[in-house]
């Protein structure tokens, strides 16, 4: 039986990380014949490998030393370090750890220059404005940590600025000047005007409700100024409004300071061409949200075959329109565009005077329809109508009867009470004006008016009534008798008395004969009163006194009595 010689052999299984030596595996395999010189020099590379592998781990450990002693020269806590801007200088931020002795702390990145080493606290040495730093959410600061025969270290902290409410918000103008068209419809943005606040935080918008109807903010968020109301140039011209913000809810919580500011916005209504022009006098209406000025026309008369010079007088006066907006007063033309087919009259197109060509041959109404219209604008007209009557020539104006009448009243009379026409008849006074162009001389175009009183009205018919008490003792005031289809006039004065009520005696009177014999009877009924009182004092002063009394004492007395009266004398 042949022998066999076994061998050691190692096999690599696995390989470990980070300097982990060889892990070998050793089996007994069977050796093969080989000379011997080969073995020996197995034996030696085997040694050599493991010599090699041995000084490479020295090296690595070396150096995984010398990197841990590099790595605790500082250090600083990794967590961000958040601070309030407008903080307080010197307020420290972190805290350098050094591990050893002599190590040099250097900054190489400050942000803003706004950080310093105070030994080894890092501190700021400036307050902190959020809104003028680059990056305030995160703020990086570097520093260098350096010794001698050590690897130097980099250290980086982050710093974070908290914003704070420190800013008030403000307009870009105190004052803001908008036009807009009154015809701009309601709800329509007519200005858009916001503030701005460097905190870069919520804004809340107001606007005073309570003098201003006539626009409104969209929302407390958006100050868009909307029309809330229906615009009238000849209304309102301007609107004032304020405008205010606050960077903070209204009211403020109790532990937020609140800033606000205000603006001023002057709204400037601008008059748009939307009316017609308006013949005068007019009366004003609405038709809805429009305006219109309703005129009632002109009047006036002319004689049959007779040409009148100069303007027509006209009531309520002459033909005269003005543009419907106040404001824009554009120049007016005026037109006769119905009614004068016979081409009797003209107008002035700029003054709206309408004057004759030639006489009116026919008797009667003649209706003329005017035309005025913008001259900048053919589309704004309005048309109103001129009556003339043409009528035969009046040549005697009324006339009253008399020029100056009398009349009476009693004080006790009372409103639509008739003034009367003498002091013993209940008989009512009237007052007529002739018209002698008439054969009867009663013209029924005759009207009458009472002038320069308010005690009395004047009926068609002439009659006087009164409109109330009266307090006086007279009064006066002027008839006046009008033609109404020539405008021809006579007046006439009225006086009236007024007389105590019927029954009792006036003051100013003389007195009647029974009167007269009454008073008498009074008086001879008074004296011999005064006898009988007379002859009782003398019989008892005689019962009395019989020696002392003397008869001429007692006339004496008498006579002095009667002076008393001026009427004893007069009838003794």
């Amino acid at each position: 039986m042949k022998s066999q010689t076994l061998r050691l052999e190692s096999t690599p299984t696995h390989q470990l990380t980070q300097s982990v030596l060889y892990v070998e595996k050793y089996q007994l395999v069977p050796r093969p014949h080989s000379p011997p010189y080969l073995f020996v020099f197995g034996r030696y590379w085997d040694m050599e490998r493991k010599s090699v592998h041995i000084a490479f781990g020295c090296v690595l450990t070396f150096f995984l030393y010398k990197l841990c002693l590099a790595d605790k020269i500082c250090s600083v806590s990794s967590e961000l370090v958040t601070i309030k801007e407008n903080n307080t200088i010197d307020t420290v931020v972190a805290y350098i750890n050094t591990t050893t002795k002599d190590v040099t702390l250097t900054l190489i990145q400050n942000p803003d220059d706004a950080f310093d080493l105070k030994g080894s606290f890092l501190i700021v040495k400036k307050k902190l404005d959020f809104e003028t730093l680059l990056n305030p959410e995160q703020l990086a600061i570097q520093i260098r940590c350096n010794k001698t025969g050590f690897k130097s270290v980099t250290l980086t902290v982050l710093v974070q600025v908290e914003n704070i409410n420190d800013n008030p918000p403000n307009f870009a103008k105190s004052e803001y000047a908008v036009d807009v068209n009154e015809l701009t419809p309601v709800n329509t943005s007519v200005a858009l005007i916001e503030a701005k606040d460097d905190d870069s935080g919520v804004l809340y918008y107001t606007m005073e409700q309570t003098v201003n109807m006539y626009f409104r903010l969209e929302s407390i968020y958006k100050p868009n100024i909307l029309v809330n109301k229906v615009l009238d140039y000849d209304v309102v011209q301007q609107v004032t409004l304020t405008l205010y913000v606050q960077d903070t809810p209204s009211p403020p919580p109790p532990d937020q300071v609140s800033h606000t500011a205000s603006t001023t916005i002057k709204i400037n209504i601008q008059d748009i061409d939307n009316r017609p022009p308006w013949f005068q006098p007019c009366t004003r209406t609405n038709f809805g949200i429009a305006k219109i000025c309703l005129s009632p026309g002109y009047k006036g008369r002319v004689n049959l075959t007779e040409k009148q010079e100069g303007p027509l007088q006209l009531q309520p006066g002459p033909v005269y329109a003005r543009d419907g907006d106040r404001s824009r007063n554009e120049e007016i033309s005026y037109k006769i565009v119905r009614g004068n087919e016979d081409s009797i009259f003209q107008i002035d197109e700029a003054t709206g005077n309408i004057t004759m060509l030639k006489p009116a041959d026919i008797a009667g109404p003649i209706s003329l329809t005017v035309l005025a219209s913008q001259v900048s604008n053919r589309d704004q007209f309005a048309a109103t109508s001129v009556n003339i009557e043409v009528m035969k020539k009046s040549r005697n104006p009324p006339k009253f009867e008399r020029e100056r009448y009398e009349a009476y009243v009693y004080t006790n009379s009372g409103p639509e009470n008739m003034v009367l026409r003498d002091r013993t008849t209940n008989r009512p006074f009237r007052a007529r004006a002739r018209d002698d162009d008439f054969a009867t001389g009663v013209n029924p175009d005759i009207r009458y008016e009472v002038q320069y009183s308010s005690y009395v009205n004047v009926t068609t018919d002439g009659f006087v009534l009164l409109k109330k008490a009266v307090r006086t003792d007279s009064f006066a005031l002027q008839l006046r008798a009008v033609d109404v289809s020539t405008g021809e006039s006579g007046t006439a004065a009225l006086s009236v008395l007024v007389l105590p009520p019927v029954g009792v005696q006036s003051p100013s009177e003389g007195y009647r004969a029974g009167d007269m014999a009454l008073l008498g009877f009074v008086m001879a009924a008074l004296l011999v009163l005064c006898l009988i009182v007379i002859g009782y004092l003398i019989s008892r002063l005689k019962k009395q006194n019989p020696g002392t009394l003397k008869l001429s004492e007692v006339s004496n007395f008498s006579s002095k009595l009667c002076e008393s009266d001026s009427e004893c004398l007069y009838n003794t």
